[in-house]
């Protein structure tokens, strides 16, 4: 089971019965990001990918907006996540690895009045690829936030809840895309010092940091 995550928001609108579940393709496109940059390979774009609690403690460091993220990975398919600064707490369900592409699925609570508060999922659709080689990479990629609203909630209140949504996505975007850019420039950069550093952070997840060291810096055969 997914906890959910929790948003408090409030609109004046008609209060419903809580609806069921809703089907998987009915989705409701609330935001795209497209044209992210980070100078870095394909490699370590995916290990940050796939160590989330290594990227959050790296994020955090370089990017002061970001230091009240924390990330666990209690499996391989859960990201457990808290960010203090915005009050969010919840967990997000890995459900698709596919070249060049990722699909996250959380859930989340929106109050659209003060006695009844929405339930619904919401996938996130992260896509990317190399746009130029080393020694000067980039990765470009595109972001869509989908809410799932259930079928018989009214589209009218499914569009409300969708654009109370936005300037959460917004802002937790342009922090995490500012922190991205910043540890890919260091990663790319200067991988050695950054080890050094990043051995001394009592929040880097060990196993990660013994990970980086031997898929960035470890001497091949």
């Amino acid at each position: 089971m997914i906890r959910r995550l929790v948003v408090q928001v409030a609109v004046v609108l008609l209060a419903f019965p809580s609806p069921p579940p809703v089907a998987a393709d009915q989705r409701l496109l609330i935001r795209e990001v497209p044209g992210l940059q980070c100078r870095a390979t394909q490699p370590a774009y995916e290990f940050l990918l796939s160590h989330p609690g290594f990227a959050a403690a790296l994020f955090g460091r370089l990017y002061p907006p970001l230091e009240g993220y924390r990330v666990t990975q209690p499996s391989p398919r859960l990201i457990r996540f808290i960010d203090r600064r915005w009050g969010l707490d919840g967990e997000a369900e890995l459900l698709a690895i596919q070249p060049g592409k990722r699909i996250y699925r959380t859930e989340i609570g929106v109050a659209l009045t003060e006695t009844w508060q929405l339930s619904a999922p919401m996938e996130i659709v992260l896509e990317y690829g190399q746009a130029r080689a080393e020694p000067n990479p980039l990765m470009v990629s595109h972001l869509a936030f989908y809410l799932l609203p259930p079928s018989t909630l009214p589209s009218v209140l499914a569009q409300a809840a969708a654009q109370l949504l936005v300037p959460l996505i917004n802002r937790q975007v342009e922090a995490i895309t500012e922190g991205s850019r910043r540890g890919c420039d260091r990663l790319t950069n200067d991988p050695g010092g950054l080890y050094d550093e990043m051995a001394t952070w009592p929040e880097m997840p060990k196993p990660d940091l013994i990970s980086y060291y031997h898929l960035f810096l470890a001497p091949r055969p």
